[in-house]
């Protein structure tokens, strides 16, 4: 249920927001700009949501590094999904591969 502004514009909730956020990683693990591309959120909008998602353990850090963070959903995040937003949902397991310390998906 998006809110609507003073010029009638709709506004994401919340909830509609970070909804947006676990689904886009239930098709594997994504950086904030991924995630922001694929949603239409701003990068930072979804860097703050991350830390609320992170700190109610329904996504974790799969791999940090100066120049790059990557995101994935906790098998709590699964569970929510799979609860809340319906059955059809297809989450996949696409795991960090670490090769000589890098991360490559």
């Amino acid at each position: 249920m998006a809110v609507n502004n003073k010029e009638g514009a709709s506004k994401r909730t919340f909830i509609e927001i970070r909804d947006s956020i676990l689904l886009s990683l239930a098709s594997g693990q994504k950086t904030i700009n991924q995630i922001s591309n694929e949603t239409g959120i701003n990068w930072k909008t979804v860097d703050n949501h991350l830390v609320h998602l992170m700190g109610k353990l329904l996504v974790r850090e799969a791999f940090t590094s100066p120049y790059v963070r990557i995101f994935e959903l906790t098998a709590f995040g699964k569970d929510y999904l799979r609860k809340n937003l319906g059955k059809n949902i297809k989450i996949t397991d696409n795991k960090l591969i670490k090769i000589n310390g890098e991360g490559h998906t």
